[in-house]
């Protein structure tokens, strides 16, 4: 397993009866024997030591606690309930003969209920919850005890299975009033993970791969089943593109079915997955189940898509109330919007905004750079939302709807901000591209506002003068005023010196 954090589960393994509770003695001191007569009025206890199933063939003495060193993995937090056995609405009495003839071949009730044959249940005495040691004590009267796992942690798949047990409980040749039991259990567990995202625009596949190791159990596999429930902003990919394996190899098509109902993705084992399951003790224990769950990202919201799946175990009518599921570890992806203003050279404020500026986006060589000012552009154009091409529009903003950001998994982990970069590809109308296209952008986890990434500027198209104007061209007017003023002036002289005098009176 990675060292992301995990939610291990435990799996029962079934009843530990009397024949059980005497197996092979621990390394532990036996305690002295009671011999002779049942002293029916004497007080004894129940000790439940709850432990992982255990790679050994030792078993727990009835008459003693463990020894160190003789069992590993106990399990916290575990409630049993103590039920006195009745017939006729009255405790059995360990004194008469006849009651331990039929002790002798009792079996306790399915899912707690009592035992066959016209026997009830007393009144509950709880045991206090499995300390962190595994160990939990109760003081018991003389009698006979169906004793049930009634409360357990989220972390516990199955509960243990009732057993019986009697207070004093038999014992080579003597009796021990002071009974240890050692329901054991076994672990199993759903991990998540994200595969690295490829993809890096809105309408993207986000992939959640999700790891169970088939628990060692000593009971028959009911149901196998697990599900993941996409966020809104995830549409569930089709169910036959959900890839499930065992150890690396598809798992027979056969064993599992797929269903897609709504956010919600479920890959539950048919009838000829759970034989497989069930082929002989624990045959597959230990075999990584692996299912890659996905989903397109259509929508990017706050930016944070938080994803958990479940495993459903031994309940094949996914009652909660019965068998709530065991969740995951949560995994999130983070997503960002990026707009940017465009203007014209030399405006502020709400003057120059313009529109029609047409632009592609591109990963950056160093996406997660301490400074993005410096990013260069790495690949081909992003698609995002279906399209490679944004254009400034309204007050001159370029908008990208969606760009990937990072993840709670893959370097580098939970970054708020990551590197992109723009190319103009298109100036406006009556403008020029800049000479440098590219523009280096941050994109932040959510929406990064217009005043986080620098403005980009176009400058006007220049046009040729208009004729005879400005310059040379004036200065000829007025050369040319001044020579048509003197041709004027001596054309008026001229005319003077050519007209006679008028006759003095």
């Amino acid at each position: 397993m990675s060292a992301h954090r995990r939610v291990v589960a435990t799996l029962a393994a079934g009843a530990l009866g009397v024949a059980a509770l005497m197996g092979t003695a621990s390394a532990a001191q036996a305690a002295p024997q009671e011999y002779g007569n049942i002293d029916l009025d004497r007080t004894g206890s129940l000790t439940v030591h709850k432990y992982l199933h255990q790679n050994t063939t030792r078993a727990g003495d009835v008459s003693a606690p463990p020894a160190d060193g003789d069992f590993s993995d106990p399990v916290a937090g575990v409630g049993f309930t103590a039920y006195p056995i009745q017939s006729a609405g009255s405790p059995l009495n360990l004194s008469d003969p006849a009651s331990w003839t039929t002790l002798k071949n009792l079996t306790p009730g399915a899912a707690c209920t009592a035992p066959a044959g016209g026997y009830t249940l007393g009144a509950a005495r709880a045991l206090p919850v499995t300390t962190a040691l595994g160990v939990a004590t109760i003081s018991l009267p003389v009698g006979a005890y169906q004793i049930c796992e009634t409360s357990a942690p989220a972390n516990i798949i199955d509960r243990a299975a009732p057993f019986i047990v009697t207070i004093p409980m038999p014992h080579e040749s003597g009796w021990v009033y002071d009974v240890h039991a050692y329901p054991k259990n076994g672990e199993g567990a759903i991990e998540k993970t994200i595969e690295e995202q490829q993809e890096t625009g809105l309408g993207s596949v986000v992939r959640f791969p999700v790891t169970v190791p088939v628990p060692a159990s000593a009971q028959t596999w009911t149901g196998f089943a697990i599900r993941d429930t996409l966020d809104p902003r995830l549409a569930p990919i089709a169910s036959a593109d959900i890839a499930v394996t065992v150890d690396g190899v598809a798992l027979d098509a056969s064993y599992y079915a797929t269903t897609v109902t709504g956010q919600q993705i479920t890959v539950n084992f048919t009838a000829a997955g759970l034989a497989w399951l069930n082929e002989g003790p624990n045959a597959h224990a230990g075999s990584l189940v692996k299912v890659i769950f996905a989903g397109t990202v259509v929508e990017v919201g706050d930016g944070v898509i938080e994803n958990t799946a479940e495993l459903w175990p031994n309940n094949p009518g996914f009652d909660p109330n019965l068998q709530p599921p065991i969740p995951s570890n949560e995994v999130k992806t983070h997503w960002g919007s990026l707009q940017v203003q465009k203007r014209a050279a030399g405006t502020t404020g709400t003057q120059g905004l313009l529109n029609g500026a047409v632009f592609e986006v591109y990963n950056a060589v160093e996406p997660y750079a301490a400074d993005c000012t410096g990013a260069v552009a790495d690949g081909a154009a992003v698609t995002v939302d279906g399209s490679t091409r944004f254009t400034s529009a309204g007050t001159g903003v370029i908008s990208v709807p969606g760009l990937f950001v990072s993840d709670s998994v893959n370097p580098a982990v939970n970054a708020q901000q990551r590197c992109y970069v723009l190319k103009e590809v298109a100036a406006p109308a009556g403008y020029v591209l800049p000479t440098q296209p590219f523009t280096a952008v941050t994109v932040k986890i959510g929406e990064t506002a217009l005043a986080e990434n620098a403005q980009i500027t176009n400058t006007q198209i220049g046009v040729p003068e208009l004729p005879l104007t400005g310059g040379a061209g004036q200065m000829l007017l007025i050369l040319g005023g001044v020579g048509a003023a003197a041709v004027a002036v001596g054309l008026t002289v001229l005319n003077r010196r050519r007209t006679p005098a008028a006759p003095q009176r």
